[in-house]
This record gives C-alpha cells, sequence and structure tokens, in this order.
C-alpha cells in the first residue's frame, strides 16, 4: 500500500477584464516557484461554466513527487497571495488534498 501524496489547490475569483493580467502573473509566480522547486507542477485553470457571470474563478494546482511538504505549502500560498493581490477579489482559497491509496 502507497502512503498518500498531498496536493493543493487554490481558488479565488477576478473581474472578467482582469483575466489577461492576473493570467501573466500567476504563470509568471509558477514558473518561478517550478525553477526553485524541482518536481512541482504548477498548473493554473479558468473555471468554464461561468459564462457572462460578473467574475470569473482561477484555480492554481500543485504537485510533487513525494506530496507537497509544509515547507513549499507555506511558500505557494504567501507568495501567491501576493502575486494575486492587484486582481484577487475576495479571499483565496486553499485546499490540501490527499490522494487515495491504489
Amino acid at each position: 500500500m502507497s502512503a498518500a501524496v498531498r496536493e493543493l489547490f487554490v481558488y479565488w475569483r477576478i473581474e472578467p477584464h482582469d483575466l489577461g493580467a492576473a493570467r501573466r502573473a500567476m504563470q509568471q509566480f509558477q514558473q518561478q516557484l517550478q525553477a526553485e522547486w524541482p518536481g512541482l507542477t504548477a498548473r493554473l485553470y479558468l473555471r468554464a461554466d461561468e459564462d457572462g457571470a460578473a467574475h470569473a474563478t482561477l484555480m492554481e494546482t500543485y504537485a510533487c513527487e513525494g506530496g507537497i511538504a509544509p515547507g513549499l505549502q507555506a511558500d505557494i500560498v504567501a507568495r501567491g497571495t501576493q502575486a494575486a493581490t492587484p486582481w484577487c477579489r475576495g479571499p483565496r482559497h486553499v485546499e490540501v488534498f490527499e490522494s487515495l491509496a491504489r
């Protein structure tokens, strides 16, 4: 039986007209993180079912072989909040999930 692997999911809202700038800033942030934390996989998603809504939701995901350690999680949360601040409308929601054993 293999050990559970922790992954991080962070979602937050922006104004739709801020999507381009927020996307560029977060992709740059995630590229920097991946350079500093070898083995880290970071992705950015836009929620697909919000057409015409007054807001848009972005989802950041983070995975690493062996799981997201507490130090890496703290770095992602602190620096990600700083990177998102100009566009974030409301709180950034951070959720940690563990894979189920296969």
